[in-house]
């Protein structure tokens, strides 16, 4: 399911961005990948919004803020010296531009969580469907326990197959939905896999079996490409967050000592230089998270 957003909830910020809906239309030129994205997160189902009208709504704000921004901005600096006005509407355009950019990529965003959630859930879902398949369950009962299981992403997608297929929808048909609309690459290989045992009719709980054999094998293959990424981030980490701010509160006491230098060991310098080693640790801390794989769970 997609993310609630403010503004694709508003009718009026919708109602006036159809008038750029012409802008929105060669906007999808230079953002080919929107209408895809905007498929894989759920939004176009969510909202019922199309690629066009998105970027036009992308557009509409982006230059709403634009506008306000400069205003706000050349009316603070007539206060002053006239000689920066000129940097009101500058300012206002990089915000203009930089808030376009961000609503652009922001399915992506939902994107790339989706995938996360997914593939950090496949494993245990696959297993799951594997020992009860094994036990004599049928196929559709394995399902609807992943849908009402607590697997993310996954229950959740479950849960729309389960429902349509209740509905008269076979579940073949479902299951090929699923794997077109989802971006992770290891579940749609699952499900393609999966649905190619039913249809043949060969043995799901073998297909199974390989299927968790091979996501089990590139989990191991992450693991060794997640420890080989580690090793150099572990010594950036103690050069710059543990070794220069001990070297350095040691040199500059040391300076401090000497005559005309005595500002160099000031308190100011040592609240600058914890402040700079605490955002160092943030740093490394989302690089570490954001480096870590999806598969590992």
């Amino acid at each position: 399911m997609a993310t609630k957003i403010g503004f694709l909830s508003s009718h009026g910020i919708r109602n006036f961005s159809r008038i750029f809906i012409a802008v929105g239309d060669l906007l999808l030129r230079v953002s080919p990948y929107t209408a895809l994205h905007l498929k894989q997160s759920g939004i176009d189902e969510e909202y019922n919004i199309t690629a066009r009208e998105y970027l036009a709504i992308c557009f509409f704000i982006s230059s709403t803020l634009f506008i306000i921004s400069s205003l706000i901005l050349t009316f603070i600096l007539s206060l002053g010296t006239k000689e920066f006005l000129s940097f009101g509407p500058i300012i206002g355009i990089f915000i203009g531009i930089l808030s376009y950019v961000q609503l652009v990529a922001y399915p992506k965003v939902i994107v790339n969580r989706r995938i996360r959630d997914l593939e950090r859930n496949l494993l245990f879902a696959l297993r799951t469907i594997l020992v009860q398949i094994r036990s004599g369950v049928p196929i559709f009962d394995a399902f609807v326990s992943i849908a009402t299981g607590k697997y993310g992403q996954i229950s959740d997608e479950f849960k729309i197959v389960i429902e349509k297929s209740r509905a008269g929808v076979p579940v073949v048909d479902t299951l090929e939905e699923l794997a077109i609309r989802n971006p992770s690459l290891y579940f749609r290989r699952a499900i393609w896999q999966l649905l190619n045992a039913i249809k043949s009719g060969s043995d799901i709980g073998e297909n199974l079996a390989s299927i968790i054999d091979s996501l089990s094998k590139e989990q191991l293959v992450q693991i060794g490409r997640y420890k080989s990424i580690l090793n150099p981030l572990a010594m950036m980490y103690m050069m710059i967050a543990v070794i220069i701010p001990s070297l350095g509160i040691t040199v500059m006491i040391i300076l401090s000592t000497f005559p005309g230098m005595e500002r160099i060991g000031n308190e100011q310098t040592f609240w600058l230089l914890l402040g700079g080693v605490v955002l160092m640790q943030f740093i490394f801390m989302s690089v570490i998270r954001s480096k870590r794989p999806n598969l590992i769970g």
